[in-house]
């Protein structure tokens, strides 16, 4: 997958627009799922494909427990996601959604850990 930097601004646009109402479903516990119930997740970002037809959602949940769990949990209901972003997106297609657990968070954390270490001072 490119760039986050190089994506067009159509991509940018229908991808913030998929990110907001997924954040919505969650919040607001519209999925039917009990694993997602009163978990709080954030969608840190969403990639779309050049032809608006894929959605890489990047999702952490907070504390970064449970992660494998929830990421079954997402991608098993991405049906229920993709019907409620097919309602409220106006593109020729509804987008297929795929979650993956956003490590950059992870990443950055080991990098500020290995800094703060007294053996590398």
């Amino acid at each position: 997958m490119k760039n986050f930097n190089e994506l067009n601004q159509r991509q940018l646009r229908v991808g913030e627009q998929v990110r907001q109402i997924i954040s919505e479903c969650l919040l607001k516990n519209f999925i039917p799922d009990p694993t997602l119930i009163d978990v709080s997740i954030t969608i840190s970002m969403v990639k779309m494909s050049r032809d608006l037809k894929i959605a890489y959602v990047y999702f952490l949940p907070l504390g970064g427990n449970d992660c494998e769990e929830i990421n079954e949990a997402l991608n098993s209901n991405r049906f229920f996601f993709q019907k409620k972003i097919g309602k409220k997106i106006k593109t020729k297609f509804t987008p297929k959604v795929i979650f993956h657990l956003d490590d950059s968070f992870i990443e950055a954390d080991k990098i500020n850990n290995l800094l703060a270490n007294s053996k590398i001072n």
